[in-house]
């Protein structure tokens, strides 16, 4: 029989551990893109006729398999893009012009709209452009719209985008007040999300099928943590705590979530549901890599999102069924108690062996309480 049972557990634990595995990755280091696939095999993306200098943020959009890359020393230009569809023939285009002082923290991209946006710290702006089929070059002063102008004190710096639910996501790491922000994707309805125990949210990501956001902050005295909730604000909670590093980048994937730690220039994953206690290192670099990003083979399917969300309103009844017969047992308790109370308090000297211990139970069928209702998610629009 137990032996029996040691071949059940290790064929669950094969089964479970078995069908999580990393997702394939890109990462700006210095001057090179690199792919990491399933977490251990890497090599360099050749880019054709194009001298890097430090690159950093990243977005990649699966419907044209086209990656964008901003280049921080770059004389004249600070947004590009490439196609990964050729493996051999890899020419890079200049999408953005540089301009006076303009900046890219952050870039995100929508495949709905063909729209590519990003943060420009240093002067307090949420930017966007049009891109189509054709190549492009655009001045930053000519083809760019503003979608926000932040308030004096303010810098956007993280960025993400939801396809499916039109909404966009910033960190703002205010001098004195930092937030979490959304409005839809045109700048409409603009709202904060978080806002108090927050000090530098810097890396920035949005886990579109679970619905939630991840961000990383360094504390005081060598510390770091990262941090998630629902899109709304809702279910906060402290996704890792640890000491000595400064994470510059955060991707979230199916299983896993991946950030970048400039101080020892490594690249780190972590799973999603809680079931490993530390971290892992997946690869170590000759410079500090300050861009990752998730590489999918196929577009995201926004029909998901919302099974996905139906199954939370599912577990939220569940909750509210569980707490609910809870209840009713503590009902039910407190009932038996009192009775076998108020009967000892009345019982004869002499008790007859027929009813002794005996007592009815009426009208506690209905128990239970309907005011408690849970959601573990609520979707937002």
């Amino acid at each position: 029989m137990l032996l029996k049972i040691h071949f059940i557990l290790i064929v669950f634990t094969a089964v479970t551990f078995g069908s999580v595995q990393h997702n394939n990755l890109i990462i700006a280091v210095g001057d090179e893109l690199e792919f990491l696939t399933d977490g251990n095999a890497y090599r360099t993306l050749t880019l054709n006729s194009y001298n890097a200098t430090k690159l950093s943020a990243l977005a990649y959009d699966a419907t044209t398999r086209k990656l964008f890359f901003s280049d921080q020393r770059h004389h004249y230009g600070h947004i590009f893009s490439v196609s990964l569809d050729n493996e051999s023939h890899r020419p890079v285009e200049d999408i953005v012009e540089k301009n006076n002082n303009e900046t890219v923290e952050s870039l995100a991209y929508d495949p709905v709209n063909k729209m590519l946006l990003w943060t420009d710290g240093l002067n307090r702006a949420i930017r966007r452009v049009q891109i189509d089929n054709d190549p492009i070059h655009i001045e930053e002063k000519d083809g760019v719209q503003i979608v926000h102008f932040l308030e004096n004190d303010a810098k956007p710096r993280g960025l993400v985008s939801d396809p499916c639910t039109r909404m966009l996501y910033w960190t703002n790491v205010h001098d004195s007040n930092p937030t979490i922000e959304r409005s839809f994707l045109n700048g409409s309805h603009r709202e904060i999300v978080l806002h108090s125990d927050l000090l530098l949210p810097n890396a920035f990501d949005l886990d579109i099928m679970e619905q939630m956001i991840y961000w990383a902050e360094d504390l005081h005295n060598g510390y770091f943590r990262i941090e998630r909730s629902y899109v709304n604000g809702t279910g906060r909670q402290e996704f890792y705590r640890g000491m000595g590093s400064f994470i510059v980048s955060l991707t979230v994937g199916e299983d896993y979530v991946y950030w970048t730690d400039y101080s020892h220039k490594k690249l780190w994953s972590l799973r999603k549901d809680g079931s490993s206690e530390k971290p892992i290192i997946l690869r170590t670099f000759r410079y500090p890599a300050t861009g990752v990003v998730v590489f999918r083979h196929q577009p995201l399917d926004c029909s998901l999102v919302k099974i996905h969300h139906q199954a939370h309103r599912a577990d939220g009844e569940t909750l509210t069924i569980i707490f609910s017969t809870i209840t009713l047992l503590m009902v039910l308790a407190m009932a038996a108690v009192l009775v076998i109370r108020l009967k000892d308090n009345r019982r004869p000297l002499v008790l007859s062996k027929k009813n002794e211990g005996t007592f009815a139970f009426q009208n506690l069928e209905n128990g239970s309480s309907n005011n408690n209702v849970y959601t573990a998610c609520e979707r937002a629009i």
